[in-house]
């Protein structure tokens, strides 16, 4: 279910998106490791993490309402 955000919120899930993305690249063309920053926290990821990465991407995404689940199809909760 999609919430509506308020123009703050959005910038920020932009924003963080933005940051989460390119960091994704970066991973995937072969750096050893990415560090994000959110929440407070500072988050690294090595290629081991590629896919708690693309699903932080994906987190964010729902949020924007740029997809419709940050779930993979088929998975129940």
């Amino acid at each position: 279910m999609f919430t509506m955000l308020t123009p703050e919120q959005e910038a920020l899930y932009r924003g963080q998106l933005a940051e989460a993305e390119a960091a994704l690249h970066k991973l995937l063309l072969g750096k050893s490791a990415v560090t994000l920053n959110y929440n407070g926290e500072s988050v690294t990821y090595k290629p081991a993490d590629e896919a708690r990465l693309r699903n932080y991407v994906r987190e964010l995404q729902a949020k924007l309402g740029l997809i419709r689940s940050a779930r993979r199809p088929g998975v129940r909760v």
